[in-house]
C-alpha cells in the first residue's frame, strides 16, 4: 500500500516538476535523401537548406534530428539544442555526410520517420522536412522490390495519411533529379569523384514500381512541394520554413542599461499574422523585455515594434555583443530564431537610480514628506501674517468709518491740571472728575449739617448717580429683551411644526399661499460710490446659530457687492431651505442696499431695499416660511468688553480735605 502511494506521489511530482516551456519545444525531424543521384546538388542542400533551417528556424531548447535514407533508414544526429556550442556541433556533423546510397527506398524512409517520431515527446510540437530527388527505385530484394506503381502509390499514401492524423506538419523540398545511369562505383572512390566535381551513378532501377511519387506524398500529407533552386538556395530556405522573418539594428550605438530596440518583422506567408511577444532572451536564458508587444501583420505587409528592454546590472560596461531570441505566445515562431545586436554599454547614474524600485519608492516618500513641509510652512507663514495684520487692517476699516472722538488739548491741559484720572481706553464720554468731586463735597456737607438741609443736598448728589446707572439699565433692558427673543422663537419653531396651509403673517400685506410663489423679474440696480473707504458687515439670521466663525462677517468697499442666500453664497442663511443668491449686497461707503435677485422671496418690498443696515428684512421661502434677517456693521467681541468695561469706569479716591471749603462755601 505504501508502495503504490510512493509510486503516485512520484508521478504527481514529476508531471508538476515538468517546465513550462516544455510546451514550446520543437523536434524539427529532417529526412534527407542519401542517395547517389543527390550527388551533384548534395553540398548546396547542406549548405542552403539543412544549415539555413538549423540557424534561422531552432532555438535554445528545441531538437534537431537528422535521418537519411537510401537503401535503407539511418539516425544520423539527434541533438537537444541548450547552448550555442550544441548548435555549431550539429551544424559541423552535417558535413561530415555524403550521399553513398545505390538505391531509393521512400516508402521504408516514410514508413520508419513515422516510427521514430511517434517514440518522440508527446509534449513537443513535431515537424517533419522531406529533401529528396523524387525518385523510388528499391534495391532487389527488398519488401517493396516487387511492388508496381499503384501498390506503391497506395503504401506512399498510406504512411503519409498516418502522419498527417498525427498532426504532424511535413515541408517537402525537390532537389532536382540526376539522371545519368551506371555501375561499379565503390564508396572508395567517393572522395575522389567529390573532389573532382563528377558524383557516381545511382544502380539503374529494377523494381517495377520505381518512379516519382513526390506529388503523391504531398497531397497525401496536405502540403506543397518546393523546388531546391541551385542558384539561389535561400529561396528554398524561404518555402522550407514559412515565418515571419525578424530584424534587429546590427549596431545600436552607446546605449544605457535600459533603452528599446527598433525591429522590423516582414510576414511572408500567404495568410495575415498576429503576433503577441512575451519574452526576448539572452544567451544565458534572461529575459529582458519589460513589456509585452503586439503586432497584426497582413500577408506580404511588415510592421516595426519598440522593444523595452532592461540588461541586467551584472552586464559589464564596454563594447557588448548580445544574442537575442524572441519568444512568442501560442509557440509561434519566427526567422531567425536568434538575432545579434552589438552596443556599447555605458550606465547612467540617474536612471540606475531611478530603475531601483526601492530606491524610488523611498524618493517619492521623501519628496512627499518635503512638499507636505513646504505647504504647512506656507500655510504656518501666512496665518501668522493674516493673524499680524488683521488688527491693522480692521482699525483702518473702523478708522474710516467710525472715527474716534478725542479730546482736544485746551480740554486735555484742563484735565491734567484739575488732576483728573482717565484711563487711556475710555471712549470719551465719561463725566467729568469734577462732578465726582462736587457730589463728595455736598455729601461730606451733608453728613454735618441738620436734617432739614439733608435732604436737598442728597437730591443733589444723586441726581449725578442717576446718569451713572443709565448703561447698567440699559445693560439689564438688553437682557430681558433676550430673553423675550428666545420665548418668541420657540414659540416660532412650534409653530412651524405643523404648518397650516394659509397662515396670516404678522406685518405682511396679505394672505401668502405657500403653493403660489412664483420666479419674478430680478431688480435692476446701478450701484454707485458716495464715498471711499471699506467697512465689515455682519448677517444675523433670527434663531439662526451665530457660532460659525467669521463666515457672515465679510468686508465691503464702496462699489463692492456680496451674495446672500443658501448654498454658496456669500452670506450664508442655513436655518431653512434657501436658493443660493437669492438677493446681493451693495455698499457705497455710507449705506448698504440689499438688491432681491429673487424678489418672490422678498414679498414686502417692490424694488432694492435701500439704508437696510441696522433693519429686520422679513424674506419668505418657497414653502411659505419666515426669515428675518438684519446687517450690522461687525464690532470686534474685544471691542465690545472695552465699552462693557469702560461704562463701570469711576474716579479714584478724592481727598475730601482738599474740596471740603468750597463745599462749605457753596453750602453757605
Amino acid at each position: 500500500m505504501n508502495k503504490r502511494i510512493g509510486i503516485a506521489v512520484l508521478l504527481a511530482l514529476v508531471l508538476l516538476a515538468s517546465p513550462a516551456v516544455a510546451q514550446d519545444r520543437v523536434d524539427l525531424i529532417v529526412l534527407l535523401d542519401s542517395s547517389q543521384s543527390m550527388f551533384q546538388y548534395y553540398n548546396q542542400v547542406v549548405d542552403f537548406v539543412l544549415s539555413g533551417t538549423v540557424r534561422e528556424y531552432m532555438r535554445f531548447g528545441d531538437a534537431f534530428h537528422l535521418l537519411s535514407f537510401s537503401d535503407s533508414t539511418q539516425v544520423e544526429i539527434a541533438q537537444v539544442l541548450r547552448t550555442e556550442q550544441d548548435l555549431k556541433s550539429v551544424i559541423a556533423r552535417l558535413y561530415l555526410l555524403y550521399p553513398l546510397g545505390k538505391n531509393t527506398d521512400l516508402v521504408t524512409a516514410l514508413k520508419n520517420v513515422y516510427q521514430y517520431v511517434s517514440d518522440l515527446p508527446e509534449s513537443s510540437a513535431k515537424h517533419i522536412v522531406l529533401i529528396t530527388d523524387g525518385m523510388h527505385s528499391p534495391a532487389p530484394g527488398t519488401s517493396y522490390a516487387n511492388f508496381d506503381a499503384a501498390q506503391i502509390k497506395a503504401e506512399m499514401e498510406k504512411a503519409a495519411t498516418r502522419i498527417r492524423q498525427r498532426g504532424w506538419t511535413m515541408r517537402i523540398v525537390r532537389v532536382p533529379f540526376n539522371g545519368s545511369s551506371g555501375s561499379g562505383a565503390s564508396a572508395s572512390g567517393t572522395a575522389q569523384d567529390a573532389a573532382s566535381g563528377t558524383g557516381p551513378s545511382e544502380a539503374a532501377p529494377t523494381s517495377p514500381g520505381s518512379g516519382d511519387y513526390l506529388s503523391d506524398v504531398a497531397a497525401a500529407v496536405g502540403t506543397s512541394v518546393s523546388d531546391f533552386n541551385p542558384s539561389d538556395g535561400s529561396s528554398s530556405i524561404d518555402d522550407t520554413v514559412d515565418l515571419p522573418r525578424i530584424s534587429f539594428p546590427a549596431d545600436l550605438g552607446t546605449r544605457d542599461y535600459a533603452f528599446s530596440i527598433s525591429v522590423e518583422i516582414d510576414n511572408r506567408a500567404s495568410r495575415p499574422v498576429s503576433l503577441e511577444l512575451t519574452k526576448l532572451l539572452l544567451a544565458d536564458g534572461t529575459d529582458v523585455l519589460v513589456e509585452k508587444a503586439f503586432a497584426q501583420i497582413e500577408s506580404g505587409k511588415s510592421s516595426k515594434l519598440s522593444l523595452k528592454v532592461l540588461l541586467p546590472e551584472s552586464m559589464p560596461q564596454g563594447p557588448t555583443v548580445l544574442t537575442l531570441e524572441p519568444r512568442f505566445a501560442d509557440s509561434m515562431r519566427v526567422s531567425p530564431a536568434r538575432s545579434t545586436v552589438r552596443l556599447e554599454l555605458k550606465k547612467a547614474p540617474l536612471a540606475a537610480f531611478f530603475r531601483s524600485s526601492a530606491k524610488f519608492a523611498l524618493f517619492l516618500v521623501i519628496l512627499a514628506i518635503a512638499c507636505g513641509a513646504v505647504i504647512v510652512s506656507a500655510l504656518y507663514v501666512h496665518r501668522i501674517h493674516k493673524k499680524a495684520e488683521g488688527p491693522i487692517v480692521d482699525a483702518l476699516i473702523d478708522s474710516s468709518t467710525k472715527p474716534s472722538a478725542k479730546p482736544s488739548s485746551r480740554q486735555s491741559a484742563a484735565m491734567t491740571a484739575a488732576g483728573q484720572h482717565r484711563s487711556p481706553y475710555a471712549t470719551g464720554t465719561a463725566e467729568p472728575v469734577e462732578g465726582h468731586r462736587d457730589r463728595a463735597a455736598i455729601l461730606a456737607a451733608a453728613s454735618a449739617r441738620p436734617s432739614e438741609h439733608r435732604e436737598d443736598l442728597l437730591s443733589s448728589a444723586a441726581s449725578g448717580a442717576h446718569r451713572a446707572s443709565a448703561v447698567s439699565s440699559a445693560l439689564l433692558g438688553s437682557a430681558s429683551s433676550q430673553h423675550r427673543d428666545a420665548a418668541e422663537a420657540s414659540a416660532l419653531l412650534g409653530s412651524w411644526a405643523k404648518p397650516p396651509a394659509k397662515q396670516a403673517l404678522a406685518g405682511s400685506r396679505g394672505t401668502l399661499d405657500a403653493g403660489r410663489i412664483s420666479k419674478a423679474t430680478p431688480v435692476h440696480y446701478e450701484p454707485s460710490i458716495a464715498r471711499s473707504g471699506s467697512a465689515r458687515l455682519v448677517m444675523h439670521v433670527r434663531d439662526q446659530n451665530p457660532n460659525i466663525g467669521k463666515r457672515n462677517i465679510h468686508t465691503l468697499h464702496a462699489g463692492g457687492r456680496k451674495s446672500f442666500g443658501g448654498g454658496s453664497s456669500d452670506f450664508w442663511v442655513f436655518l431653512l431651505p434657501v436658493p443660493a443668491r437669492v438677493a446681493h449686497l451693495y455698499f457705497d461707503g455710507l449705506e448698504a442696499t440689499l438688491v432681491p435677485s429673487r424678489p418672490e422671496f422678498f414679498p414686502d418690498y417692490e424694488g432694492a431695499i435701500e439704508s437696510c443696515m441696522g433693519r429686520e428684512i422679513r424674506m419668505v421661502t418657497a414653502k411659505g416660511k419666515e426669515l428675518f434677517i438684519r446687517f450690522d456693521r461687525y464690532e470686534a467681541p474685544v471691542d465690545r468688553l472695552n465699552k462693557l468695561l469702560h461704562c463701570i469706569e469711576a474716579p479714584g479716591l478724592v481727598q475730601l480735605s482738599s474740596v471740603a471749603p468750597a463745599g462749605d462755601a457753596a453750602v453757605d
